[in-house]
């Protein structure tokens, strides 16, 4: 693996000049204010930074201030039934031995309780495909 160290060498130094006859970059040996521009010679017009600065963002509605209350509720069982049911072995006090069955009970309550919310009927004669 000898390799010459000439003008055909891989190595360069960042003052050597290219070799003739092979392909070279076109921003090679400019200076630094002209050639090609990259991006990080882009800047920011000050029209544009009002632009993005006159930018406030809506704010949001409350998720929960137009929603039933049935399906708050049944919400709210669900998720505390199941978070009760995953924390209570890790704690270290004892519970009694219907504290399981109950926390079941109270998920399906709550599921049941959403399921009820559902609608009945079909409102509209769309197929399903509107967005």
């Amino acid at each position: 693996m000898n390799k010459q160290r000439d003008e055909d060498s891989y190595y360069r130094r960042s003052g050597s000049q290219p070799v003739p006859g092979r392909p070279v970059p076109k921003n090679l040996g400019q200076s630094r204010g002209g050639g090609q521009r990259g991006p990080r010679d882009y800047h920011v017009d000050d029209a544009a930074m009002e632009e993005i600065d006159d930018f406030r963002p809506p704010n949001p509605k409350n998720p929960l201030a137009g929603a039933k209350p049935a399906v708050v509720l049944g919400s709210f069982l669900t998720i505390a039934g199941i978070l009760s049911l995953i924390i209570f072995p890790f704690l270290p006090v004892s519970f009694p031995g219907w504290t399981t069955a109950a926390l079941i009970g109270v998920v399906f309550l709550g599921l049941l309780v959403l399921f009820l919310q559902m609608p009945s009927k079909r409102t509209g004669s769309g197929d399903g495909a509107q967005v």
